[in-house]
């Protein structure tokens, strides 16, 4: 969460929005390195994915003690409870990402390992689209910036747009291909699930938030 990190130093937030950075700049950079080394062929790229994840759920539980403390005051608003249910949100889907990107890591090592490897660069698009969805949502929460949230949701559908075509292409290549060909589909496929699990996460993410965003008097 580059984005988001600029603006930890330049203006910092609350306690619970700096957590919270902190947790989104992490899961986002764990999974960008995951598609990195899958786009070098990289197995040494993979190798610290799941140490790096590992604080993710100590952090999300700091999160969430931090929303109950500020959500108990009795002068608490009802925006200020608004956001803080959608900050719990995005820390459950920070944890989910982390769990997921070791899963993405795990089966990228087995797709590097094949003797000819193939099929990767648009399952990489797909993994960075993912990254960005997620920086963007979580950006526009944060900030409250309406214009980072909409853009989650463009890049949304051009995610899901790819995803289709990822799911084409890979349905050929069972077809046309043999016993070694199906293997590595499937692989594929499953990278492909998780990382549009991600995207659709996201995506309803930043609806939330500009729902939020839309309509304060709620």
């Amino acid at each position: 969460m580059n984005r988001t990190m600029k603006a930890v130093v330049q203006e910092p937030p609350s306690k619970l929005m700096g957590t919270l950075a902190i947790m989104g700049f992490a899961a986002e950079n764990n999974l960008r390195d995951v598609a990195q080394a899958l786009g070098q062929r990289d197995l040494r790229g993979l190798s610290g994915v799941a140490e790096k994840n590992a604080k993710q759920s100590r952090l999300r539980a700091e999160i969430e003690e931090q929303v109950v403390d500020e959500m108990s005051p009795p002068a608490v608003g009802t925006r200020e409870r608004r956001k803080l249910v959608l900050v719990s949100q995005v820390a459950l889907m920070f944890e989910r990402m982390g769990a997921q990107t070791v899963e993405i890591a795990q089966l990228c090592g087995q797709i590097i390992r094949e003797p000819r490897p193939s099929r990767i660069t648009e399952i990489k698009k797909l993994i960075e689209h993912a990254v960005y969805i997620t920086d963007r949502a979580a950006t526009g929460l944060i900030e409250e910036d309406e214009g980072m949230a909409k853009i989650a949701v463009e890049q949304k559908r051009a995610a899901t747009e790819l995803n289709g075509r990822i799911n084409r292409d890979l349905v050929s290549l069972m077809e046309a291909g043999g016993g070694d060909a199906a293997v590595r589909a499937d692989l594929l496929c499953r990278i492909a699930c998780k990382a549009h699990g991600i995207v659709e996460e996201a995506g309803q993410l930043a609806q939330d938030v500009l729902s939020f965003l839309e309509r304060p008097e709620l």
